[in-house]
């Protein structure tokens, strides 16, 4: 049976989407194979509860045999000891890791959202809050960078049991050596939360925590190029322990469909292209922070090691959601961000989160990247903002959207679209 107003509904979608410049840090098009490969046969609708040898479901020697592959895949890239390749988002791998080393009531030390935290860190209205003490950390009121000393008195002070190292709208390279060193002193485990920079990690392109001893969680979908998910990686000593929060602590089910997404991402993961690929995420990020700087727009701690740069809009008389809107209207999609001592609320925020794995996936060049910060640009800085400048902005992003790139991963979709 034809579902014809769903259809049109996603068809209307993939010509929206296929025709913006998709500038959010937290998105990417998975790669070419996951696309390809991941809806095939029972896998689309089998799942099962429990681990592979222990479900509480018959038949399901096929889909331990997958979970295990994904499990061996995954530790192999990572160099851990184990991995939980059943949560379904970054999110509850947080919830879990949590649950592994915190009892309800301890004490967990995360750098505070406005500082580039994340809401699954401990933001006041999450339910981590209402289990466990969190009390923050932060930046450098100067150079918005993280102050290793600082965290250290406060871990001294504060004696967590747990302390998250990790974030969604910090764009600096993370030490993660230093922070286990910190986590050592007080007695507390290390949770890096790597969602955003997975995809570098796995290219030997920033520090692999796993090395450091701490439990590792993210998501799959970002840097990595995968579909939604996520996954946990741990130390032998505490695999029960993080077992156990997964499932039954957390979750029930887990999909068969999934598991077969994360191991064609694993297989692809070594190869020279995934880190070619990772190199002009970070290389896009630089460019295109470095030309809107040259244009006057400040970026918060002066560029960016990573695929994401935050811009200072309050700095040039817009709020965050103002800048959004703005970009949104002619095609390019980004996010309000909340700035370290932010005088505004979330709603508005100060700041606009950039990201480029998306734009580096569809195949942009740096003449492309050129491009897209003179948009960015012009929107922003416009003394007014009138149809007739909107119009010509709009026609710029939709040329540049639609304009076919040999290396582009949707390649397929867009042809579809234009079928």
């Amino acid at each position: 049976m034809e579902d014809i107003e769903l259809e049109k509904l996603l068809r209307y979608e993939d010509k929206h989407y296929l025709g913006s410049v998709d500038l959010i840090a937290a998105s990417n098009a998975p790669t070419a194979t996951v696309r390809a490969n991941t809806s095939w046969g029972v896998a689309q609708f089998r799942s099962a509860e429990g681990y592979p040898g222990r479900r509480p479901y018959a038949g399901c020697a096929n889909i331990d045999a997958v979970e295990q592959l994904a499990i061996r895949r995954v530790c192999k890239v990572f160099d851990a000891e184990h991995a939980n390749v059943q949560p379904l988002s970054g999110s509850l791998a947080n919830l879990a890791a949590y649950r592994a080393v915190l009892q309800p009531g301890d004490t967990l030390l995360s750098l505070s959202m406005n500082a580039g935290g994340h809401l699954s860190h401990g933001h006041p209205k999450h339910l981590v809050s209402s289990k466990y003490k969190v009390v923050h950390y932060s930046v450098d009121p100067i150079t918005r960078l993280l102050n290793y000393d600082e965290i250290l008195l406060i871990a001294r002070q504060e004696r967590p049991k747990a302390i998250v190292a990790g974030y969604s709208a910090y764009p600096r390279v993370i030490d993660f050596t230093r922070f286990a060193e910190i986590a050592h002193d007080v007695g507390a485990k290390l949770i890096a939360d790597i969602s955003h920079i997975a995809g570098l990690v796995a290219a030997g392109l920033h520090e692999n925590p796993s090395l450091t001893g701490a439990i590792v969680t993210t998501s799959v979908e970002k840097t990595l190029r995968g579909t939604r998910g996520g996954f946990i990686l741990c130390p032998a000593a505490l695999r029960s322990a993080v077992d156990t929060a997964v499932f039954p602590g957390l979750q029930s089910s887990v999909g068969l469909a999934g598991l077969v997404s994360l191991c064609l991402l694993l297989s692809e993961i070594g190869s020279a292209s995934f880190r070619r690929y990772q190199e002009r995420v970070v290389q896009n990020a630089r460019f295109l922070g470095s030309l809107l700087s040259d244009h006057g727009i400040p970026l918060v701690t002066g560029g960016t090691d990573t695929h994401m740069i935050v811009l200072d809009v309050y700095a040039i008389g817009l709020t965050g959601r103002d800048a959004e809107k703005r970009l949104e209207e002619i095609g390019i999609l980004s996010n309000r961000n909340l700035l370290p001592f932010d005088p505004l609320p979330p709603f508005k925020a100060s700041g606009l989160r950039l990201g480029t794995p998306t734009i580096t996936a569809r195949g942009y060049d740096e003449s492309d990247i050129r491009e897209v910060s003179e948009i960015i640009a012009s929107a922003l800085l416009a003394d007014g903002w009138e149809n007739a400048q909107r119009n010509s902005l709009r026609d710029r992003v939709s040329e540049l959207a639609w304009q076919p790139r040999a290396e582009d991963t949707l390649k397929d979709l867009y042809l579809r679209v234009h079928s």
